[in-house]
């Protein structure tokens, strides 16, 4: 008996490229059934080459198995860190996915920073619970073929790259054996057996080129070949997707001509006689595969060899009868080419079907209105029979319309949000992370990108041959934009208001009590109620409960409290932890989080919902730079921390640093990266070593190579020569809780104006230290 893959298991395929050119490739990929993954440990460890390659000119169902979401890394677009800067590698990622070809999944495993070596990694990880993840992934998509980007046997360099890599022939097996994770075999994700896994080598050096050379069993393909339906090169389209990645500032060229890959050959079939010319040789891709398809098959081969891209709706009654034909077919591959199929002849029908809200935020408890429509822009009849929306709410409208030429036809529904419905919050974030992996309740989830979305609506069109057609779309807000035209973002289930602290870390100088503000907002319409604080033991404020009366959507309150740490126990004892804020509502319900929006141009609109924390800290601190001058970096919060602290902190413009009085300055401080994304930094280089000479005192913190003259340039603010360390791999302090010592414990520094101790590096929570000078 045929299992089929749940509901769960099967993303939209990607978005796709422009007019003739999408149906072309989508009719092409409905006449392939053959699937591959690629596994990786983060954003931007695939090789975009090779997913575009299989997936764009092979259709060769492809998908990239990322261990994390990047979650450890920097971010050179803005000041996201942690599980914020993983949400936009998500997107970043799909993005990519969306230009490649490919489909997206994850592990639950959390990126906690750069490691030596596997065993840290296993450690922190779990090495059966991301094991559970993998296998759970090869289940759901039932690879033909799996290649690991980094070695099964060797090191990848990073200790995360080579878990991933050695945990290949691990997961190759599990997968195949129903003793192993059996929970997932009872959810409905059977033993699968995938017929090869393949190490796809790369070699950085001479030694590396010349193991890779001597490899037995070697495959190799050019995945520079030029499509030209596509108009570009695999190479072409890989630079594209690998430039997606911006937060990680991985731009990539869009290479012209040949580009050798090479595989060599792991585990699976033919253990005597491995595949040597092709990475799915011996694999039937064609519907001869499934029991009962010839007739499918010769339907969609005739559709595609009498498409006339002029003319495209000639093809839609073998479609059609395709979709019909698909209807007796019990099969995992038909579930996974019907919403191909749907997509085809949506586009060979020149069908254009939407579903909006009137809002892009729904509260729970609230109605919303959404309008949907039909628009049919060629001649083939249709009839909107019906529409149904799912998800968090669930409603159905009659339509009854024949679908006119290129006359829209719309219906409005109103649906209520249950007050019970869940927030928009991504799913592995809905609960507390306590250590490096995500906790997910519902493990129909794990693997998946991000959320289904909050609606859907299907459209129900008929024809004059066959069934009705449903056609998903996701409910969605569209508005216009005076620069930058019509947008579009998903649809949000938000709490009625939101509670946060306008810091994220708040310092008590020598134990002084401050004001500590809560910010109150109205998420979706008036809101009143009380907000107040739960403090670290010891810790107080005043008042216990502040009132808030919100009139207005959007309209947000500024609360004070006066806070006052604990006395202090001596100079070396500081004390704190973290303050939380909550919102009782006049309805009864308690808000406890905040409402973040990430916006950037090149993906949609993220909302995610951080706990409303703080962290307090009250110790001993003494400045004696009092006026600071501050050049700010990329993803920089340290001026903030600086007037905490006590001081007044100026940000230096570019006429500043050229022409500004610098004398002024107590200490002049460049940000993080500020010679990567400041180049008037680097045109002021002579007017700061003067000021320096003058008796000033710089601070620069750390610069990456990047850019031309990269080595020269990270250095460019010393007053003697100095270089980046050649390979910021290996010298670079990567275990958070190596012990610190002072080789020379009497330096003033150390004493004066503050003692700084060991204890001073306790609770760093990624690396000792990168990027030294040498």
């Amino acid at each position: 008996m045929a299992v089929f893959p749940p509901a769960a298991a099967q993303q939209p395929p990607p978005t796709p490229q422009i007019g003739a050119s999408e149906l072309v490739q989508t009719l092409d990929g409905l006449n392939v059934l053959g699937s591959l993954l690629i596994v990786g440990a983060h954003p931007d460890d695939e090789n975009n080459a090779v997913l575009a390659y299989f997936a764009r000119g092979r259709h060769i169902r492809t998908a990239y198995l990322s261990f994390t979401r990047g979650e450890g890394g920097q971010n050179l677009i803005g000041p996201e860190q942690s599980e914020a800067l993983g949400l936009i590698r998500t997107q970043e990622l799909l993005a990519a996915r969306r230009v490649d070809g490919g489909l997206q999944f994850f592990t639950r495993a959390f990126d906690f920073g750069y490691s030596k070596n596997p065993e840290e990694t296993f450690q922190k990880w779990g090495r059966e619970r991301v094991l559970a993840d993998y296998v759970r992934v090869i289940r759901k998509f039932r690879p033909d073929v799996i290649v690991t980007r980094f070695s099964p046997t060797g090191s990848g360099g990073h200790g995360q790259h080579t878990a991933s890599g050695h945990l290949a022939p691990a997961a190759f097996a599990a997968a195949a054996d129903p003793a192993q994770f059996p929970d997932q075999v009872q959810e409905g994700f059977p033993a699968w057996r995938a017929r090869r896994l393949l190490w796809n080598t790369y070699s950085f050096n001479r030694r590396q080129q010349e193991d890779e050379s001597r490899a037995a069993n070697r495959l190799s393909i050019d995945a520079g070949l030029y499509d030209p339906v596509l108009g570009k090169s695999f190479g072409e389209i890989a630079g594209e997707a690998r430039s997606q990645h911006e937060s990680q500032g991985t731009g990539g060229p869009q290479r012209k001509g040949a580009d050798r890959q090479f595989f060599t050959y792991v585990a699976g079939d033919n253990v005597s006689e491995p595949a040597t010319a092709d990475l799915f040789q011996g694999i039937d891709t064609t519907w001869s595969r499934v029991p009962g398809a010839a007739r499918l098959g010769r339907l969609l081969r005739d559709a595609r060899q009498q498409l006339r891209l002029e003319q495209p709706e000639g093809i839609v009654p073998l479609l059609l009868d395709a979709y019909a034909e698909m209807d007796r077919l019990h099969d995992p591959w038909v579930e996974i080419k019907r919403p191909e199929l749907l997509h085809a002849i949506e586009l060979a029908a020149g069908l254009w079907l939407d579903a909006q809200a009137q809002s892009w935020a729904a509260v729970p408890g609230s109605s919303l209105g959404v309008t949907l429509t039909a628009l049919a822009r060629s001649h083939v009849p249709f009839t909107w029979e019906r529409a149904e929306l799912s998800g968090v709410a669930s409603e159905s409208v009659a339509a009854g319309h024949p679908l006119a030429y290129n006359v829209a036809q719309q219906a409005k529904v109103t649906v209520v949000i249950p007050p019970q419905a869940p927030d928009s919050q991504p799913y592995w974030m809905r609960e507390v992370r306590s250590g490096d992996y995500y906790p997910v309740a519902d493990p129909r989830l794990i693997g998946e990108p991000e959320n289904r979305p909050a609606l859907e609506a299907t459209l129900y069109l008929r024809s004059d041959r066959g069934p009705a057609l449903p056609f998903r779309v996701p409910v969605h807000y569209r508005w216009v934009e005076r620069l930058g035209g019509e947008q579009v973002r998903p649809l949000e289930i938000i709490p009625p208001a939101s509670v946060s602290f306008a810091l994220s870390s708040v310092i008590f100088p020598q134990g002084r009590a401050r004001s500590v503000a809560l910010r109150v907002t109205a998420s979706a319409g008036p809101a009143r109620g009380t907000v107040s604080l739960d403090l670290p033991a010891g810790w107080k404020a005043t008042p216990a409960s502040a009132p808030f009366d919100l009139g207005s959507l959007d309209q947000e309150l500024s609360v004070p409290f006066e806070v006052t740490p604990p006395p202090a126990t001596g100079p070396a004892d500081p004390a704190g932890g973290y303050a939380v804020a909550k919102a009782e509502l006049a309805g009864g319900a308690t808000v406890a989080s905040g409402l973040v929006t990430i916006r950037y141009p090149r993906i949609p609109y993220q909302a995610y919902f951080p706990p409303a924390r703080a962290r307090v800290e009250s110790f001993d601190v003494r400045l004696t730079a009092r006026n600071i001058g501050y050049v700010m970096g990329a993803g920089d919060e340290v001026p903030e921390a600086l007037a905490q602290l006590g001081a007044a902190v100026r940000l230096l413009s570019a006429e500043d640093l050229s022409s500004g009085d610098l004398s002024r300055y107590d200490a002049i401080v460049t940000g993080i990266r500020a010679l990567n994304v400041r180049d008037d930094l680097a045109a002021a280089r002579q007017r700061l070593l003067d000021y320096v000479a003058a008796g000033g005192t710089l601070v620069v913190q750390y610069n990456r190579e990047s850019g031309p003259g990269a080595s020269q340039r990270a250095g460019l603010l010393a007053p003697y020569p100095v270089t980046p360390t050649l390979n910021p791999g290996q010298h670079r302090v990567s275990v958070e809780e190596a012990p610190v010592t002072f080789p020379n414990p009497d330096l003033p520094v150390l004493h004066k104006p503050n003692e700084i101790t060991a204890r001073d590096f306790d609770g760093w929570v990624q690396e000792r230290g990168l990027y030294f000078m040498t």
